[in-house]
């Protein structure tokens, strides 16, 4: 078979795909890609590709992937930020190619382990119910019996009903208890085993940026082959957000919420139910009621320490820790005389599947008191590695969720060491990897240097299809909090959404912000008859925007999640309003400190990440309007620094021409 022609066969004018489709209309990009990611697969290099929407990415990525896995009996890993991805690949794009290639090949999504039931351990769940659940956690613990008998693929998001987070965990895959030796064999009824069987037997894995960096360990041999399996090559979709997945999994955070959870699973005094319950070792109960109190004092503690307050409020929700000791692991001796107990009952298993439970518990205990150790004593900083760390509460609410974190300020050696490794393949694409035409942001970020690349043009008429307004006089951003600046686009905000009718995403980098600005378009709303939607108000992200696409007319409020990965094409988005340049908060840790290491190497941190950042996620939102050759649409840009401020015309310039009004006040 040469794969070659049967990738040209598949794309060209009269090919496959053209046979499909009655109004086919070739893409001259679509074929450039496909062959460039041939070219990639077979040399066993890398490849970044800037694929602008329309060019049908996924396809051309698929189809020489497939051939190529079929070809040398590899695995494709198709890993993408977004579940609106995954489902498009899975349920779509796949299912389509399967009927059209006259190759055969499989495929299947695989999820994390947390979202997959584990049959064996509902059974002892239910077998155990009276000592681990009180009476409504019971009900739900019986819901997810009846489901389990009929579900196909035993998974989370295939549950209609609320999930109870205590009960779903004790009856969840689990990292030790349900593996291959105890939940595996051909005749496994595992939901995550099963899913691990189709994987064995598929050319084809989709996965989520996440996943591949939690199940990805690093190399170990030099000059081994594979990333996620022995004999693999992945593709990074939506390529743009890979860095600070791939940064968040180095180091996991950890919370006062997580530690409280995990030592209420082993008794939770209020309900007198818990895992130590199913042994005869109450002694362990005054252990596991220390540690609570000691987990909520050391937290408090914490934002005792480094949180200020300001006019009752909290000033910041994420604080910077420089020095080492801040605060002593007053948990430390109490975890390991837990953990010397939970070790002393291991004689007392009935069978091996509370052993294994029980020897979770063990090593989830020992991991947090290695993360507290590792914050106090910022051990990895000691090793010669530059990381950040700091303290966040996750509200203003004065009983917040308190997490410790850390992240490594530059993750470009490791991509270097890990990723783009001699001899593998691996190929980065989205819409928005380039600054000003040139991918050298992302790929010094990410030690790519070396590795190929190809940007597409895209195949809309962008000048045709688009308008951009911008009113001249509208007051900076940086006043955000004044009475005047939220008026004002208020103001304006009415008048563009008035402009069409609606059929507006609005964007937003400030959860309070939008909220108060809705609050002040309420009665605009209702006399003009029109629905808003506000991210955070009650529904999910999915169920907003398919409401959003169903009542052509509503206006749609989102913040960072909206800014990517939304697609609604026709005229339900004829309107794209972008409120603020997408500026990173310069005080928030991680941001902080990477540009500090720029300046301190003599970089200009602004110049070499805040504006390329701020452009790129530009972009991103701006790439929400223009979905195929018939939309049209206008775009709003509410910050008037686009043009007053030098660095205004780079954000203009990075985005395809089209016809630019400037507006002078109106009288609203």
């Amino acid at each position: 078979m040469n794969i070659r022609d049967e990738v040209i066969n598949f794309f060209s004018e009269t090919g496959l795909l053209a046979n499909r489709f009655e109004n086919y209309e070739y893409r001259a990009s679509q074929m450039d890609m496909a062959l460039a990611v041939l070219d990639t697969l077979e040399n066993k290099s890398h490849l970044f590709v800037e694929a602008p929407t329309g060019v049908g990415k996924s396809f051309a990525y698929l189809v020489p992937a497939i051939y190529y896995a079929k070809e040398k009996n590899k695995k494709a890993i198709v890993s993408t930020h977004t579940i609106n991805l995954q489902e498009q690949l899975i349920g779509k794009d796949i299912p389509f190619l399967k009927e059209t290639l006259p190759i055969k090949f499989n495929a299947a999504l695989l999820k994390g382990k947390l979202n997959y039931v584990c049959p064996k351990r509902l059974r002892r769940a239910l077998e155990s119910s009276n000592s681990l659940f009180e009476s409504e956690e019971q009900l739900f613990l019986e819901k997810i019996n009846e489901w389990a008998k009929d579900t196909e693929d035993g998974t989370l998001s295939d549950i209609s009903f609320p999930i109870v987070p205590n009960v779903w965990s004790s009856v969840c895959a689990e990292r030790g208890v349900c593996s291959n030796k105890t939940c595996g064999g051909e005749d496994t009824e595992c939901f995550y085993q099963k899913a691990r069987f189709r994987i064995a037997d598929s050319d084809i894995v989709v996965v989520n940026h996440h996943l591949f960096f939690t199940l990805y360990d690093g190399i170990i041999n030099e000059g081994e082959e594979g990333y996620l399996f022995k004999n693999d090559f992945v593709i990074f979709d939506e390529a743009q957000t890979v860095e600070n997945v791939a940064a968040a999994h180095v180091v996991p955070e950890l919370s006062r919420e997580m530690i409280r959870f995990h030592l209420k699973r082993l008794y939770n005094d209020k309900k007198k139910k818990g895992f130590v319950t199913t042994f005869d070792s109450l002694h362990i109960i005054p252990t596991v009621q220390n540690l609570l109190e000691i987990n909520q004092y050391f937290f408090q503690e914490l934002k005792r320490k480094l949180f200020t307050m300001n006019s009752g409020k909290i000033e910041k929700l994420t604080v910077r820790v420089h020095e080492k000791g801040i605060i002593e692991n007053m948990l430390k001796m109490e975890i390991e005389k837990l953990v010397k107990n939970l070790r002393e009952l291991k004689q007392n298993c009935k069978n091996e599947s509370q052993e294994n439970e029980l020897q979770e518990f063990i090593t989830r205990f020992l991991e947090f008191n290695y993360l507290i150790d590792n914050f106090i004593e910022q051990k990895h900083s000691e090793e010669g590695d530059n990381f950040v760390y700091w303290v966040e509460l996750s509200s203003q609410r004065e009983n917040a969720n308190i997490s410790i974190c850390s992240n490594p300020v530059d993750i470009s050696d490791y991509f270097r060491n890990n990723i783009f490794r001699d001899g593998n393949s691996t190929i980065f694409t989205s819409a928005t990897l380039t600054i000003n035409n040139n991918f050298e942001f992302y790929k010094k970020r990410l030690g790519a240097k070396a590795v190929e690349e190809i940007q597409l043009p895209s195949p809309f008429d962008f000048y045709k299809q688009v308008k951009i307004y911008i009113p001249k006089n509208i007051p900076e951003p940086g006043r955000e909090n004044s009475d005047i600046y939220k008026e004002k686009l208020a103001e304006w905000l009415s008048y563009f959404i008035d402009l069409t009718k609606g059929k507006a995403l609005v964007l937003f980098t400030n959860t309070l912000l939008m909220k108060e600005t809705g609050d002040l378009l309420k009665e605009f709303f209702q006399e003009k008859d029109i629905n808003v939607l506000i991210q955070g108000e009650g529904m999910s992200r999915k169920n907003l925007l398919d409401f959003f696409k169903r009542d052509i007319n509503s206006v749609l409020f989102g913040l960072e999640s909206f800014w990517q990965g939304v697609d609604v094409p026709g005229e339900a988005l004829s309107n794209l309003i972008i409120t603020k340049l997408p500026f990173q908060v310069p005080d928030q840790p991680l941001i902080q400190a990477r540009l500090e290491m720029i300046d301190a190497k003599g970089g200009n941190s602004f110049m070499d990440y805040s504006l390329p950042e701020a452009i790129l996620k530009f972009r991103q939102g701006i790439g929400r309007l223009i979905r195929s050759s018939d939309d049209k649409g206008i775009i709003v840009i509410l910050d008037n620094r686009i043009i007053s401020k030098q660095y205004g015309k780079y954000f203009l310039s990075s985005i395809d021409e089209c016809e630019i009004e400037l507006i002078e006040d109106i009288d609203f």
